[in-house]
């Protein structure tokens, strides 16, 4: 079945729930490119980090937070245009697993913007011609740009009834949410702030039921973008 981008478009922007938008931009761009695999990741610029909120083909650490001078995610955003790395694998502090033959190929990392923020990235890896042309980058940043919308709406930004107090946080919440946003297991979290586990996993639980989402990924990108000291008890 032949590729067309406007229907691509048309897909990717006809729900703006996060996770169908990104993983059906996913789908398009690794058949755009020829590519067996790609992944997203969502900018928290105020932090200084990253946290990977979709894959394809791959496993990329889902759900993890980097700081914004790593891998592809880091090129593109420093770069606030689309880059092309030659080869992954030379890439300094990429993410992919050392056997992952997706490192020996090279990726394309495409910004995502807002109001001249870049609010995300993504990457395609290895398409199937062996090279990105420069058709390729242009239909993958007409692409990837539809996701813009879901990203935004998924952060509370629109509608602003998102950000009523009720999704506030008390202060020991706001500092288990801030160590999530950086990767912390549970049992880390628990000794960075002298908790049990358990006392950790009610706090995650309140986080999740404040935010409306069903897991620490889906908290964290909800709440990117905002500090978590927004303090209501």
């Amino acid at each position: 079945m032949c590729f067309r981008l406007a229907d691509a478009v048309a897909d990717v922007y006809g729900d703006l729930r996060l996770a169908p938008v990104l993983g059906r931009l996913l789908r398009h761009t690794s058949r755009l490119a020829g590519s067996a695999a790609g992944s997203v990741s969502l900018i928290d610029a105020a932090a200084g980090r990253y946290v990977k909120a979709a894959e394809h083909g791959l496993f990329c650490r889902l759900g993890d937070s980097f700081p914004l001078d790593e891998g592809a995610t880091g090129r593109a955003f420093g770069s606030r245009r689309p880059v092309l790395i030659p080869e992954y694998g030379q890439l300094r502090a990429g993410h992919l697993a050392g056997t992952d033959p997706a490192r020996r190929g090279p990726a394309a990392a495409v910004p995502i913007w807002w109001r001249g923020d870049v609010i995300a990235v993504s990457v395609t890896f290895a398409p199937r011609t062996g090279s990105f042309s420069r058709q390729d980058l242009d239909d993958l940043e007409t692409l990837t740009q539809t996701a813009a919308a879901a990203i935004v709406r998924s952060r509370g930004a629109v509608p602003s009834a998102a950000k009523e107090p009720r999704n506030g946080f008390t202060e020991r919440q706001a500092d288990v949410l801030e160590l999530m946003r950086h990767g912390l297991t549970y049992r880390e979290i628990a000794t960075r702030l002298s908790l049990s586990p358990k006392t950790v996993e009610k706090h995650v639980g309140a986080i999740l039921r404040k935010t409306g989402t069903s897991n620490r990924t889906a908290a964290v990108v909800a709440t990117m973008g905002d500090s978590p000291h927004t303090v209501f008890r």
